[in-house]
């Protein structure tokens, strides 16, 4: 997974956007970047409910399952998530969608002023501000980038499959 959105995993995105960004509500779901020894956390149970207006409109985000975050040296995390699902409802409409979420999101801090974001199998990523502000379903391998102000400043790259999931919900 990771809803890849500091609202959603608030304690270990929290972490990472308030030392790298100046703001950030997004980026999944809170990482405290380090350039520590090796911290791995075991997966921690998710059940997390929250409302995202990142669409235009708001969508209820409801998250189950496990969480982990690992910290590696030189600025880099990892977030994993087992057996995660999130179910997103567009909260005026009442259309839904339900994925299973499982993948893995690495983030690279190493850059100063920049957060370099890879993504395997299947995740939903909150892209928090810009052009491209969004929810998006990715699947297989997608790299993106974010500037200290949480916009995008690199599209989806990579073989992975990405869908938006706004155009979905809308």
């Amino acid at each position: 997974m990771i809803i890849s959105d500091a609202r959603h995993h608030q304690p270990i995105l929290d972490g990472i956007l308030m030392k790298k960004l100046s703001f950030f509500a997004a980026l999944l779901l809170g990482i405290v970047i380090s350039a520590g020894p090796v911290a791995a956390a075991p997966p921690a149970p998710a059940d997390v409910t929250f409302i995202n207006r990142d669409c235009g409109f708001r969508v209820e985000a409801r998250v189950t399952g496990g969480s982990g975050v690992n910290e590696l040296p030189g600025g880099a995390t990892i977030i994993t998530a087992p057996n995660q699902r999130v179910t997103l409802t567009n909260v005026k409409t009442g259309e839904s969608v339900t994925y299973v979420i499982t993948g893995a999101t690495h983030i690279d801090a190493s850059e100063p002023g920049l957060l370099t974001v890879t993504s395997t199998g299947r995740n939903v990523l909150i892209v928090p501000v810009g052009d491209r502000e969004g929810l998006y379903l990715t699947e297989g391998t997608v790299t993106f980038v974010l500037d200290d102000k949480g916009r995008q400043v690199s599209a989806f790259e990579g073989p992975g499959k990405v869908t938006d999931i706004c155009a979905i919900l809308a």
